[in-house]
């Protein structure tokens, strides 16, 4: 197991009387990439504020490598050092050109000499795909090449952690998911540990090595990214990843064991099987009839919304598959739920279902 790099314990941050981190307890070890996905509002930023010294704390620790960070020690600004960070507005500075700017910090924070580091930032240029930018000015590049140069200047002093505050949030969706596949290829290249704050699931999947749920300025669960999709820990977590639907009465749905004091029941569309009323299916003795009230191309599938007796519940079918219509009577079944009582999340496989039968 690689080594502990970043410790918090019971971390606690407030803001007058508004608590905006409550009790947080983690650990990053060397070479992950920790992704902290939640709400608007639920202290993501405040968090890697807090992580970098820059928000002093009311109550708890955050250690890095060892040392505690506290605005007020003698040794913050050395931490600092191997702290770097982006932001999702850039923060370039205008009047530098792109290699005067990811200079900046080896040059005049850590007293370097520049053509001594130069070299490394040609290096890190290049990786970064920006070599022929090296003199042009930010207002000369795009939004995904701004992030690109914002992202070699935090390497640039060979941090030895790293800090992304939803770094894609103001480019347009085709270039960051680009962006955020090139970045998890280049973290992963470099080997730098890194903290990666965004709002954005698919980014969350894609990049982490382990995800963060955050809400209301706690900790709803920690995992792998298939650990937290698929086996939700908490009521918000339940509903919070993938395109979900609440049910109205899950127990109108067949083969189902029944929750005493449950809450709600909370599906997604790749629970969900939807079959023309004549097309041969395993498990048709359990299957609920309902209405199409919508369907809607996608682009790879269509998604179909149907009314039953238990809720109105979105599934996908295929390309390939025969049409269903608005007003059509359809078969559907559930393969799983997720339950909610009181703050806990349950998993309720369909019990028609056989361990030869396959499930996607």
């Amino acid at each position: 197991m690689s080594q502990e790099l970043l410790k918090i314990e019971n971390l606690t941050k407030r803001y007058d009387d508004n608590t905006v981190l409550q009790s947080i307890n983690m650990t990053v070890r060397q070479g992950e990439v920790v992704v902290i996905i939640g709400p608007s509002g639920c202290g993501k930023s405040t968090f890697l504020r807090c992580i970098n010294g820059l928000e002093p704390i009311q109550e708890g620790t955050i250690s890095f490598e060892g040392e505690l960070i506290d605005r007020k020690s003698k040794n913050i600004a050395e931490i600092r050092q191997k702290i770097g960070m982006v932001f999702q507005n850039y923060e370039l500075f205008p009047h530098l050109t792109v290699m005067d700017n990811i200079l900046l910090a080896p040059t005049k924070v850590q007293k370097r000499n520049k053509e001594e580091v130069k070299k490394e930032a040609e290096e890190l240029l290049e990786k970064v795909g920006l070599s022929e930018k090296s003199n042009s000015y930010p207002r000369q590049l795009s939004g995904g090449q701004k992030q690109r140069v914002a992202f070699a200047r935090a390497l640039a002093p060979n941090p030895t952690l790293l800090l992304l505050d939803e770094p894609f949030a103001a480019i347009d969706a085709k270039v960051r998911q680009e962006l955020r596949s090139w970045l998890k290829e280049m973290i992963e290249k470099l080997g730098v540990t890194s903290i990666f704050v965004t709002h954005d699931q698919d980014e969350a999947i894609e990049v982490a090595d382990e995800i963060i749920i955050t809400n209301k300025g706690r900790i709803e669960q920690i995992g792998t990214p298939i650990e937290i999709y698929q086996k939700p820990q908490t009521a918000f977590s339940a509903s919070f990843f993938g395109q979900t639907t609440v049910l109205d009465d899950y127990t109108k749905f067949k083969t189902f064991d029944v929750v005493d004091g449950a809450d709600k029941a909370i599906v997604r569309p790749e629970f969900i099987k939807i079959t023309k009323l004549n097309e041969p299916f395993r498990q048709k003795a359990s299957v609920s009839v309902g209405e199409v009230v919508k369907t809607a191309f996608r682009g790879n599938n269509i998604e179909v919304t149907v009314k039953c007796d238990g809720g109105v519940i979105n599934g996908v079918r295929g390309l390939e598959e025969p049409a269903v219509y608005h007003g059509e009577k359809v078969n559907v079944f559930l393969y799983r739920l997720f339950v909610t009582k009181g703050d806990n999340a349950f998993i309720l496989e369909n019990k028609s279902l056989t361990e030869e039968s396959v499930v996607i």
